[in-house]
Protein backbone atom coordinates (compact mmCIF):
# COMPACT_ATOMS: atom_id res chain seq x y z
CA UNK A 1 0.00 0.00 0.00
CA UNK A 2 1.23 3.44 -0.60
CA UNK A 3 1.43 5.84 2.05
CA UNK A 4 0.26 9.45 1.83
CA UNK A 5 1.41 12.27 4.51
CA UNK A 6 -1.66 14.79 4.88
CA UNK A 7 -0.36 18.40 5.71
CA UNK A 8 -1.36 18.29 9.21
CA UNK A 9 0.79 15.02 9.60
CA UNK A 10 3.83 16.27 7.81
CA UNK A 11 3.21 19.75 10.00
CA UNK A 12 3.40 17.72 13.04
CA UNK A 13 6.35 15.50 12.14
CA UNK A 14 8.49 19.13 11.55
CA UNK A 15 7.45 20.30 15.15
CA UNK A 16 8.35 17.51 16.54
CA UNK A 17 11.51 17.24 15.12
CA UNK A 18 12.17 21.18 15.92
CA UNK A 19 11.22 20.84 19.36
CA UNK A 20 13.95 18.09 19.94
CA UNK A 21 16.27 19.43 18.28
CA UNK A 22 16.65 22.56 20.40
CA UNK A 23 17.88 19.68 23.26
CA UNK A 24 19.59 17.34 20.70
CA UNK A 25 19.96 17.09 17.30
CA UNK A 26 20.56 12.71 17.78
CA UNK A 27 17.22 12.41 19.61
CA UNK A 28 14.99 14.65 17.04
CA UNK A 29 16.89 11.94 14.60
CA UNK A 30 15.98 9.10 16.21
CA UNK A 31 12.71 9.98 17.31
CA UNK A 32 11.46 10.99 13.79
CA UNK A 33 13.31 8.01 12.52
CA UNK A 34 10.88 5.62 14.88
CA UNK A 35 7.89 7.05 13.77
CA UNK A 36 9.07 6.73 10.11
CA UNK A 37 10.36 3.02 10.75
CA UNK A 38 6.31 2.68 11.97
CA UNK A 39 4.91 3.72 8.88
CA UNK A 40 6.58 1.51 6.76
CA UNK A 41 5.28 -1.65 8.96
CA UNK A 42 1.58 0.35 8.42
CA UNK A 43 2.21 -0.59 4.56
CA UNK A 44 2.91 -4.44 5.35
CA UNK A 45 0.40 -4.68 7.96
CA UNK A 46 -2.45 -1.72 7.28
CA UNK A 47 -4.82 -2.73 10.09
CA UNK A 48 -2.21 -3.59 12.90
CA UNK A 49 -3.37 -0.47 15.07
CA UNK A 50 -6.86 -0.03 16.43
CA UNK A 51 -9.54 2.02 15.92
CA UNK A 52 -9.45 5.37 16.93
CA UNK A 53 -12.05 5.46 19.44
CA UNK A 54 -12.14 9.76 19.49
CA UNK A 55 -12.63 9.80 15.54
CA UNK A 56 -15.23 7.22 15.71
CA UNK A 57 -17.94 9.87 14.66
CA UNK A 58 -16.09 10.57 11.40
CA UNK A 59 -16.97 8.65 7.89
CA UNK A 60 -13.60 7.25 7.72
CA UNK A 61 -12.26 4.65 9.90
CA UNK A 62 -9.33 6.10 11.96
CA UNK A 63 -6.84 3.92 13.49
CA UNK A 64 -3.92 5.29 15.61
CA UNK A 65 -0.35 3.55 15.98
CA UNK A 66 1.48 4.35 19.37
CA UNK A 67 5.04 4.95 18.93
CA UNK A 68 7.73 5.56 21.92
CA UNK A 69 4.98 5.51 24.23
CA UNK A 70 4.38 9.26 23.48
CA UNK A 71 3.00 9.85 19.74
CA UNK A 72 -0.12 8.22 17.89
CA UNK A 73 0.34 7.71 14.01
CA UNK A 74 -3.33 8.66 12.93
CA UNK A 75 -4.08 7.11 9.89
CA UNK A 76 -6.74 5.65 7.57
CA UNK A 77 -7.27 3.85 4.63
CA UNK A 78 -8.70 4.35 1.84
CA UNK A 79 -8.55 3.06 -2.13
CA UNK A 80 -5.49 1.13 -0.99
CA UNK A 81 -3.59 4.11 0.02
CA UNK A 82 -2.40 4.46 3.88
CA UNK A 83 -3.61 8.29 4.76
CA UNK A 84 -1.09 9.69 7.90
CA UNK A 85 -3.75 11.85 9.21
CA UNK A 86 -1.36 13.44 12.29
CA UNK A 87 1.21 12.50 14.63
CA UNK A 88 -0.55 12.95 17.84
CA UNK A 89 1.31 14.27 21.04
CA UNK A 90 -0.63 11.78 23.86
CA UNK A 91 -0.03 13.63 25.96
CA UNK A 92 -2.26 16.15 25.02
CA UNK A 93 -6.04 16.15 26.19
CA UNK A 94 -8.12 13.83 23.75
CA UNK A 95 -10.67 16.28 22.74
CA UNK A 96 -7.23 18.05 20.89
CA UNK A 97 -7.19 15.51 18.62
CA UNK A 98 -10.73 15.69 17.32
CA UNK A 99 -10.58 19.07 16.83
CA UNK A 100 -7.22 19.15 15.00
CA UNK A 101 -7.80 15.96 12.82
CA UNK A 102 -10.55 17.49 9.99
CA UNK A 103 -10.90 15.03 7.62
Amino acid sequence: MVIIWLPLAEESLEDIFLFYEEKSLQVARTIISDIRQATKQLSIFPEMAAVEQFLSERPEIFRSLVVRQTYKIVYFIKNQCIYIADIWDCRQNPNTLVKRVKI
